[in-house]
């Protein structure tokens, strides 16, 4: 899916009830459910500060994390729906939670207890920028504040249901939204406005990292933003409805997601791919495909190595290199590897070539040597910018803190898996997969 940039902006500022105070932090979002023909339903998803990662998770708990957001693992064992996520400001945690309550908190994000004693249903969370506290809200407008989050107050007087919650990156405020529209902000949330004259229901909210902004979504994708929030489009062409929305920390970028795993990325929020709708494992599944594939090619003898003649191999074209006597064809083919086990896995490969250092025309290219966000399933480049045939390419399988495992093919004619340490000075970058 290409993100469309779409439609006019619909902005209104009414004078709404606002109440109280609260805090806790970091721009999310989440959304109430919509009807959904999908296998699985995605309500909530939430973006990095910078907007260079995102994840999204289903109903089901599948957590589908991109770009510089670290898959930490899925929650497992709980009652009802996972309902809402929150990533940290740089990615390295995020917090999902249940409509039952049950808290799951990953890698920077501290878990600090479930939300109980609640009517009606949790419908969303928002973590601080750090990790260092999170906020829950139920359908009927009760706070659970925790960790480095202050509570200040509850919505009330609300028609419809309350529907999303978003903290500032400090947790010194936040914003609460109904599903018809009314906005209440607290502490350091200003109040800009509520949407109207939209279509079905409003969805989620998302707020600025400082509070001076945020930005709401309808059921059929009227976006409406305030503040600080620059308004960018409307997403349009969806399946299962619009679910929740979710800005940069500056209010430059946003994105929304569908009922389906369809995000629609504007601004500075970098588009990374959609998650599996059938899946139920997560998006991770992608990454998850790769790895297995990377692997199995590195141990299958049959083709695991070069066979025929110089360069001869079983990755490169038919239409490419010279022709070898054993039917596969010859030419220096890490970057051949690379886009294979992408393309067999499922991940798109627009802009990959025979040269390794096409990686930086996928659109997913994040350039440094220091590798900051990368994945397994990534593919990671070296020597870019010299003397072409010393540049390489390879699939990132590991990664545990400064050790990177890939594996390459043509190192040392052969398919291998390649530990090195990242911060290297040879290293250009890595591009990330996507669907």
């Amino acid at each position: 899916m290409e993100h469309p940039r779409a439609s006019a902006l619909r902005r209104r500022f009414i004078a709404g009830a606002v109440n109280g105070a609260l805090a806790t932090a970091l721009s999310v979002t989440v959304g109430a459910s919509t009807a959904s023909a999908a296998t699985n339903d995605y309500r909530t998803m939430s973006v990095t500060a910078d907007g260079s990662g995102y994840v999204l998770t289903n109903t089901r708990g599948g957590t589908h994390t991109f770009g510089t957001v670290r898959h930490q693992g899925n929650p497992v064992g709980f009652a009802g729906d996972i309902v809402g996520v929150a990533t940290t400001a740089n990615g390295s945690g995020y917090a999902a939670i249940s409509s039952k309550g049950q808290v799951y908190a990953y890698g920077s994000v501290a878990y600090r207890g479930n939300p109980a004693g609640f009517s009606g249903d949790i419908v969303g969370i928002s973590v601080t920028a750090n990790g260092s506290g999170y906020a829950a809200i139920s359908s009927t407008g009760q706070v659970y504040a925790y960790g480095s989050v202050q509570y200040r107050g509850n919505p009330v007087g609300y028609s419809g249901r309350i529907v999303g919650i978003s903290t500032t990156a400090d947790g010194s405020g936040y914003a609460a939204i109904s599903s018809t529209g009314q906005v209440y902000a607290y502490g350091t949330v200003r109040y800009r406005g509520n949407p109207t004259g939209f279509t079905g229901q409003i969805v989620g909210v998302s707020t600025t990292a400082d509070g001076s902004g945020y930005a709401a979504v309808s059921s059929i994708g009227q976006v409406y933003a305030y503040g600080s929030v620059v308004y960018r489009g409307n997403p349009a062409g969806f399946t299962g409805g619009i679910t929740g929305i979710s800005v940069t920390g500056n209010g430059t970028g946003y994105a929304a997601v569908s009922g389906i795993g369809q995000i629609y990325a504007y601004g500075t929020v970098a588009y990374r791919g959609n998650a599996d709708p059938g899946s139920s494992s997560g998006g991770s599944d992608l990454r998850a495909t790769i790895v297995a594939k990377a692997r199995a090619e590195a141990t299958n003898p049959a083709r695991n190595r070069e066979s025929g003649g110089t360069d001869c191999n079983f990755y490169t074209p038919a239409n490419k290199g010279r022709a070898c006597g054993n039917g596969w064809r010859a030419q220096a083919w890490c970057a051949d590897f690379a886009r294979w086990i992408w393309k067999e896995s499922g991940a798109r490969t627009t802009g990959l070539n025979s040269l390794a250092n096409s990686i930086q025309s996928t659109g997913t290219w994040r350039p440094g040597k220091d590798l900051t966000g990368v994945q397994p399933g990534d593919l990671v480049g070296w020597k870019f910018g010299g003397t072409t045939g010393d540049d390489h390419v390879g699939v990132v399988v590991a990664v545990n803190g400064n050790s990177i495992t890939t594996i390459d093919g043509n190192y040392g004619n052969a398919v291998k898996t390649h530990p090195f340490t990242r911060g290297t000075s040879d290293i250009s970058g890595f591009a990330t997969p996507a669907r």
